[in-house]
């Protein structure tokens, strides 16, 4: 079995979810209009139906709206990111990287290593947006951040940002000598200095 750069990401976001304590579940985040619960329940949503896509590779299925309410405690979501990183790995024995995968949500089939790094898109801008709201470390390889850059260059087209209601925010001009995860927040519509107002801990 090979290994993949989604792995530790996984194994990192699931590390600053389970730190996170209820006092912050009303924290903002970076990603607009959602507070860490919201967030959380965002990821619960996802990441079930990455695993659900991963371990039916030919499958028809969308994503469950109800996965999307929660339950939105930590541990829930905890467990759901080690059940996704089990997924992956299985799916990684079976060659999904050079295989298609079916993933209607996103309206088409595409090839499994497509696939796996929309999964690491997802995970390392989300993990940082969690990490920066609750005053964690969120320092993943520079590699999983350029390949999430490379996915998002290459699936955000300009109608797919704008304010309430968008995908995703304006890009934030970052400068090209920047490290690799502050050019993904920016592309991702996020400043690399965003900090939370008020502070969640301590203030």
């Amino acid at each position: 079995m090979s290994s993949h750069p989604v792995l530790p990401v996984l194994d990192h976001l699931a590390r600053v979810i389970g730190a996170t304590t209820p006092r912050q579940d009303t924290a903002p985040t970076p990603c607009t209009g959602l507070d860490v619960a919201s967030l959380r329940r965002h990821l619960l949503g996802g990441i079930g139906y990455f695993t659900i896509v991963l371990a039916d590779p030919d499958g028809d299925r969308r994503p469950d709206p109800r996965a999307y309410t929660g339950p939105d405690g930590p541990e829930v979501l905890v467990a759901a990111i080690r059940e996704l990183s089990a997924a992956v790995r299985a799916a990684l024995a079976d060659g999904i990287e050079t295989a298609s995968v079916r993933v209607p949500a996103l309206g088409g089939t595409f090839p499994g290593d497509r696939v796996l790094s929309m999964l690491v898109a997802e995970a390392v801008v989300h993990g940082w947006d969690i990490a920066r709201a609750t005053g964690q470390e969120w320092q993943p390889d520079p590699a999983a951040s350029e390949r999430a850059h490379a996915l998002l260059a290459d699936r955000i087209e300009p109608e797919y940002r704008g304010g309430a209601g968008m995908p995703f925010a304006p890009e934030v001009p970052v400068s090209q000598d920047a490290p690799a995860l502050d050019r993904l927040l920016g592309f991702a519509g996020r400043s690399p200095h965003w900090t939370p107002t008020p502070v969640t801990e301590g203030g």
